[in-house]
């Protein structure tokens, strides 16, 4: 294990963007571990920037099931959203907002909530009927506005934000996956980590254990074997897609247990899985 103050240094002035679960949000003790995690990050470690980007997709499911009886709809790992699903991703989403905001609020963590993105600042489109698939309310995000966004650390120490965005022409709201914002959140910041957090805590390799440290070339192999398949195929794209322009590391860990986001960052072997493009020491 390598001194917490290398790591302490390392972190300084740096930006990170964490993507944060529905599932994981859903449990009280594992939210309140990553937050904690977060406090300590934001007290410790001079000058870094959060952007926390969460998911809904677990309490979407759960709405929609007892509302309407409808089970979700999935292409490639990647939902079809009609209106009713807006209709309850905007209450849902509105809900966890508050909720989150007030839970960093009571931690004296500096927070500034954005409840949908202004379509300036996240610029997004209706995704067409693509082969044949009718989307729906599902947006594919062209752009970043990455200035808007740097505005808001000179007040605040972490942004908030759904997975949710306007129609650039339409103003429609839009549905898109929550890995794929945080993607784009972190090209466009030059985020200096990606961090997804979830129930998964790592990838396994075909015996079952833990891969702690991957690269490009072992991930596409393991897709080609389907060890890595389903909505995780959604989420592994996003990371080749951060890593190709430029992130580079990004992280999957599980927010199932205490410290998780600490001991990743703050030891060699970390907890969960480390994907880069390149050898970097830290």
């Amino acid at each position: 294990m390598k001194n917490k103050k290398y790591y302490k240094s390392i972190l300084q002035n740096s930006t990170l963007v964490i993507k944060i679960s529905g599932k994981i949000i859903n449990n009280r003790n594992h939210l309140l571990n990553v937050i904690d995690d977060i406090k300590s990050l934001i007290s410790n470690i001079s000058n870094i920037k959060i952007v926390l980007i969460f998911g809904c997709g677990f309490q979407l499911d759960s709405y929609v099931f007892k509302s309407f009886g409808k089970k979700p709809i999935k292409h490639n790992g990647r939902r079809i959203t009609d209106k009713k699903d807006i209709e309850a991703i905007k209450k849902i989403s509105g809900e966890l907002l508050i909720d989150l905001f007030a839970l960093f609020s009571k931690n004296n963590i500096n927070c500034f909530p954005i409840p949908v993105s202004r379509k300036d600042i996240i610029i997004a489109k209706k995704r067409p009927i693509t082969k044949g698939v009718n989307y729906g309310y599902v947006g594919n995000i062209k752009g970043v506005d990455k200035i808007h966004l740097q505005k808001y650390f000179e007040t605040h120490d972490l942004i908030l934000m759904p997975s949710i965005v306007l129609d650039k022409e339409s103003s429609e709201i839009l549905n898109v996956n929550a890995d794929t914002v945080a993607t784009e959140v972190a090209i466009a910041l030059n985020a200096n980590k990606l961090i997804f957090i979830s129930d998964v805590e790592y990838i396994l390799d075909k015996k079952g254990k833990r891969i702690s440290v991957i690269d490009e070339s072992q991930i596409d192999q393991l897709i080609r074997n389907k060890i890595i398949k389903d909505g995780m195929t959604v989420k592994i794209k996003n990371v080749f897609e951060a890593l190709k322009k430029g992130i580079e590391k990004v992280h999957l860990i599980g927010g199932i247990k205490k410290n998780c986001l600490l001991k990743e960052l703050n030891t060699q072997d970390g907890v969960g899985t480390e994907f880069k493009k390149q050898y970097v020491e830290y």
